[in-house]
This record gives structure tokens, sequence and C-alpha cells, in this order.
């Protein structure tokens, strides 16, 4: 009964205190709150002023001191200390991070100051960036190239540098692939602009046709220059065109007139000019198996070790193949192949000589760089006759004979032989009849100049 009685009483004194107990206990657990506010507050400023103590050294780019201090704290503070620390600081980092990309893209810093805190962020192993304001921010970088707001290799360094952040893996790929798009798409547009602006306007309508659609300025910028290259081009490939059919470059001047009917399709003058030129390159184009097989049929041989350098050559408006004919790799003869009539001719003069016997005729190369054809048998005689009939010396007939026959029609053949040793261009051997009762003479013509030589007795002297 008496517990009965102590029970009752407390509860009286319950009831008739209840206010102030209530009062009593707010008090106590306001109190105890109070304490732990005071205890968390005590520990988070703390972890404030060393995280303000990192990032400071960080942002004075004392990348070596702030790695030191970072991984002394991971010594001191106890294991959830430093995972409210790496929380904490890397959010104040992330900043760091943003604020700097703006830097290192608006010029601020350099490329070597951006390496550095990237790196260093790296070798702070607990501190997580986000990765979203990153890429955020690299978006913004692609658009500041595209409106050319920066320059390439800014924008590229950038993205590279900022894709070796830990945990960034390929998030920047997309945007480091638009840009080098972009670049080489603009850098194909200005290689344009130089072959329009040297009349090369095949190569920069290919140019223009490249650059990407996406790109809507530079895009704008190629089509209208595109119309500006098929507007100017029409006349000046045409020339051009003339002007390589006139040289014996007949395959080019077709290719200026496939250029022009991708434009021009419907055009009679350039399908006339087509079919002009077409009929050149078949009629007056010879392949290296053309040449050979012509130089070994003159000369009465098989092709057995013969090999040839050959290039076009435009002498007097006609096309001619200067050939370098070799027979094991030692040069045996040089000549010029009309390439309309097929005729050969060899190389002659005082200073070199092949001593061919099947050409159709010589040529030499003057000092000038000029090719000159050597006279013809026929031309020859015609000049020797016109110079017996200004003496007024009768004759009956001139025979051309060879340098053997000529022998018979003097008696110092050492003589000629020595005066040809000495005037190599003198070719031709001319034999005069004037008549039964009188000796035959003997002349010698120079084939390059048309000079004659009487052969008498004794001398060789200027007819």
């Amino acid at each position: 009964m008496k517990f009965k009685e102590l029970f009752d009483k407390f509860a009286d004194f319950i009831d008739n205190n209840r206010g102030n107990i209530t009062k009593l206990l707010l008090s106590v657990l306001a109190f105890i709150a109070l304490i732990v506010v005071f205890f968390i507050s005590s520990d988070e400023m703390s972890i404030s002023k060393e995280v303000d103590h990192l990032v400071k050294n960080i942002e004075s780019r004392k990348y070596q001191i702030a790695y030191d201090y970072y991984e002394t704290l991971k010594s001191d503070f106890s294991g959830s200390k430093m995972s409210r620390f790496n929380k904490s600081a890397s959010k104040k980092i992330n900043s760091v991070i943003i604020n700097n990309g703006d830097k290192y893209v608006n010029g601020q810093i350099n490329k070597e100051q951006y390496i550095g805190l990237i790196n260093t962020v790296n070798a702070l192993d607990n501190i997580n960036i986000n990765i979203d304001s990153i890429i955020e921010q690299s978006k913004r970088v692609e658009e500041m190239y595209i409106e050319e707001n920066i320059n390439y290799d800014v924008a590229l360094s950038y993205l590279s540098i900022s894709s070796t952040l830990n945990n960034m893996n390929d998030e920047l790929d997309e945007y480091t692939q638009k840009i080098k798009n972009y670049y080489e798409s603009r850098n194909v547009y200005n290689e344009a602009t130089k072959n329009q602006q040297v009349k090369k306007y095949y190569e920069a309508i290919q140019g223009y046709d490249k650059v990407l659609e996406e790109d809507k300025k530079y895009y704008k910028l190629a089509k209208a220059a595109k119309e500006e290259c098929i507007s100017s081009m029409y006349n000046y490939y045409i020339q051009q065109a003339s002007y390589a059919n006139e040289n014996g470059n007949y395959d080019e001047a077709i290719k200026y007139i496939e250029y022009l009917k991708k434009y021009y399709s419907d055009d009679e003058k350039i399908s006339e000019l087509e079919s002009k030129y077409q009929e050149n390159l078949s009629l007056y184009t010879m392949t290296q198996d053309d040449i050979i097989n012509l130089i070994t049929k003159k000369m009465g041989t098989n092709k057995d070790g013969i090999t040839i350098n050959s290039y076009q050559q435009m002498i007097n408006g006609n096309k001619f193949y200067y050939v370098e004919i070799c027979k094991y790799d030692k040069l045996i003869d040089e000549i010029l192949i009309d390439a309309k009539t097929r005729k050969i001719y060899s190389y002659k003069s005082s200073e070199k000589d092949y001593n061919t016997s099947y050409s159709d005729g010589f040529f030499k190369i003057i000092s000038s760089g000029e090719f000159r054809f050597a006279l013809s048998e026929g031309e020859c005689r015609f000049e020797l006759e016109n110079k017996l009939k200004e003496k007024d010396e009768s004759f009956k007939n001139i025979d051309i004979v060879s340098k053997e026959d000529s022998s018979k029609y003097t008696k110092n053949k050492d003589l000629v032989d020595n005066f040809i040793k000495n005037n190599n261009s003198v070719y031709y051997y001319a034999v005069v009849n004037k008549g039964i009762f009188k000796k035959k003479e003997l002349y010698l013509i120079d084939m390059y100049t048309k000079k004659i030589y009487f052969v008498s007795n004794d001398e060789i002297v200027n007819y």
C-alpha cells in the first residue's frame, strides 16, 4: 500500500506541476541541441579554414605546396573528417577549375598554368570534380570557336587539357571532333579562295564543295564564291585550252574543256573545241611504245636494250618529241620526232655527232637554246644551183654523193678529211658535172649555214 500511496503522490505532483515540468524538459533538450550544434560548427569551421588554405595555394599556383598540404591533412584527419573535407574542397576547387578555364580561353593565363592546375587537381586523389560543369564549359568553348571568338589552337588545347581530368573519360570527344571538323572545313575554304585568286577555278570549286553545310557563315560564302568561279572560268579556261593546244599539250587542252563541260554542258563552242582537241590528241600523241617502235624500225634492229627518255617540244608551231635513246644505259643518239609526219631528226653539230645513218635529217641546239634543223638534200642542191647561176657557170647536173664516193673527185683525200674534222656541220658532198670534156668538180655544203666550199687540188675555199 505504501508504494501505491507514493505513486499517487508522484502522479498528483506531475499533474499539479505539468507546465513547469514541460518547460524544464524543453530547456534540457535545447541545451543538449546547443551542445551538438556547437561541436558540429566547431568541426566545420576547422574544415572550412583548411579548405580555404588549400584552395588559396591552388589559386596562387603553389601547386606543390598545395599537394603536400593535402597529403598532411590525410594523415592528421580522421576518416570521417577527411571525407567531409574532400566534399567541401571539391566544390571550391571545381569553381577554381571553371574560373581558370575561362581565363585560359580568354588569354588571361597561359597553357602551362592551366595544365599545372589540372595535374594538381588530379593528384588530389579524393577530390571529386563536377564533370557536368566542365562539359557545359566545353560546349561554350565549342560555340566560341564556331563564332570565331577564339582561335583553333586555344579551343583544342583547352579541350585536350580538360579531358585529362580524373573520371572525364571520353565526355569531351564530341566537342573536340566538332571543332576539328569546322577547322578542316575552314582550311579547305581558305585554300579554295587562294586557288580562286590565282585563277585555279576548278580546284577552288572542288574546295568550296567540301565546306560543311553546318558551318553556316562559311557555307554561304563558299556557295557565292563557287558561282563567281563558274562565271569567271568560261573565257579563261577556253583561253588556257587554246594555249595548251598550240603547245601540243592536247590532253591538257581537253582537261580544261572537261572542267567547263560540267557547268556548260549544252554549250556548242565547248563541244566543238572538245572534238578538235580529241582529234589532235589521237593524231599527234605518241606513247613510249610508239616511239620505241618507230626508232627500232628506222634502225632496222630489235628492241633489246633500247630505252628512251622523252618529252614534248613545240618548234615553229609544230609538235615534236625530243628523245634520248639509250642502249643498255649508254646514250647512243638524241633525236626529234615530228609528231605529224613521224620523221626522225638526229642531233649533229661540230660539238656533238652520233654518226647515225637512219634519220630523215639533222638538228642541233644553238647557244640561245633554239632548235635549228639542217637543210635537206634538195635544199642544198637548190642552194648550189643558185650560186652557180649567180656566177654564170654552166653545168649539166648536180649529184649529192656519199662521203666515200666523194673521194673519187679529189686527188687530196686527206685535205677533205681534215677540213670535215674541223667543220663537222659540212655534211653534203655535191658533184657538179659541167660537160663531157670538163672535169667534175667537188663542193662541200654546210647543212646549217648554207655555206658552200669548193675543193681544188691544193685547197678548199669559200665559193
